[in-house]
């Protein structure tokens, strides 16, 4: 058995942060049923090129493991299939701006009454409460207004949006942890919870380290690009034929560094001797470090770092991160029979339980199992 078997999740979520989570939910063993509107479905369906048939990539990447039932929540048949499903439901995620559930009779208070053993969790860009509470949240906002498009920032160019949703993603994970800490309190009380995680605090949160810089040493933490503000050296660096990322994160590692680029003499340098002296003196040594790796190709400084114990590492494009041999060995892409569209390929659940094989089903076409899901619930 998965360690989720035996739970429904209603899944009310589009776009990102929710999907993600109810996906993970999902893989864990969760029945998932993911309402959809009957004409366009979760938008991310059109979020392309490109499409795997009339599917977008998108989609397919947030929504396996899914039932599809397509609903008018403005109808009173459409509210009455998805209440009877909220009765009998174990867990109920929502992305909708704040007020939206509650205005539809289905905020947590209404079916908690019904159903006292339902954790209830709320995904949203500012929260349900304060004065950006109404405002449209998704990734790029966030990540602008969060400050990590900021602190990204290198000496040649100016703020930097992470390439993938991060801030969706990291609200997503927070709320899954919640989700199961909650069912974990129910086991012993009986009674669910109501569950809120917004995108801006997750992002905030997920800089703590930074915002430690400000919090608890009142400094306001420079941009870094691709360097680390409190290591140095631990960055990326332009070899003679391509870039690498390497560093030296404590002192004996530092002398390792040292031996592999035989400058042994910066280790008693007083300019250089520990990461605050390094961190002091950064564009001095980061100048000296780029004029010895650009001596040689990238891939003999990787094999020189490596024999030394260097965390280092080259830089990959996706599709070259994806063919890589761990990514092989460790069954990281997963293959999936869908009726409609054959064979595909996904990133597996990274989560690795002893005994326990993640559930992969692929995503459902909209409204697929609507007649099923209501003949059972209604």
């Amino acid at each position: 058995m998965a360690p989720l078997d035996g739970l429904t999740i209603l899944d009310f979520t589009r776009a990102v942060a929710g999907p993600f989570c109810t996906m993970r939910l999902g893989d864990l063993g969760a029945r998932v049923i993911k309402i959809e509107e009957p004409a366009r479905g979760d938008e991310t369906r059109a979020w392309g090129p490109p499409f795997v048939g009339d599917e977008s990539a998108y989609f397919l990447s947030m929504n396996r493991n899914k039932e599809s039932v397509a609903v008018d929540l403005k109808s009173t048949e459409g509210l009455r299939l998805v209440r009877a499903i909220a009765a009998k439901a174990d867990v109920l995620v929502e992305n909708f701006r704040p007020g939206v559930m509650d205005r539809l009779g289905l905020g947590y208070a209404a079916l908690a009454e019904s159903n006292p053993r339902l954790v209830y969790a709320s995904v949203s860009g500012f929260g349900q409460t304060g004065p950006d509470a109404a405002k449209p949240g998704y990734d790029m906002i966030v990540q602008a207004m969060s400050g990590s498009m900021h602190v990204s920032a290198g000496p040649d160019y100016g703020p930097v949006k992470i390439a993938f949703p991060v801030s969706d993603i990291v609200a997503s994970l927070f709320t899954s942890n919640a989700i199961l800490a909650a069912l974990l309190e129910r086991a012993r009380t009986g009674r669910g919870r109501s569950i809120e995680v917004s995108l801006l605090e997750a992002m905030l949160c997920a800089q703590s380290n930074l915002a430690g810089s400000i919090l608890l040493a009142g400094k306001d933490p420079p941009p870094v690009g691709n360097a680390q503000g409190n290591i140095v050296p631990y960055q990326l660096f332009r070899c003679r034929d391509a870039s690498i990322v390497c560093g030296a994160l404590n002192e004996p590692m530092w002398a390792r560094f040292c031996q592999a680029l035989e400058r042994t003499e910066w280790v008693a340098d007083p300019r250089f001797r520990t990461n605050p002296d390094r961190t002091r003196n950064r564009a001095e040594l980061i100048g000296l470090i780029d004029a010895v790796l650009e001596l040689r190709d990238a891939a003999v400084w990787l094999g020189l770092l490596e024999q030394h114990g260097i965390p280092c590492g080259p830089v990959l494009s996706l599709r070259q991160a994806l063919e890589l041999e761990q990514v092989a060995a460790r069954g990281a892409i997963v293959e999936m029979e869908s009726e409609k569209l054959g064979k595909i390929r996904m990133i597996g659940n990274p989560m690795r339980i002893e005994g326990c094989e993640p559930v992969y089903r692929a995503p459902a076409p909209l409204g697929a199992d609507t007649d099923r899901v209501t003949k059972e619930f209604l």
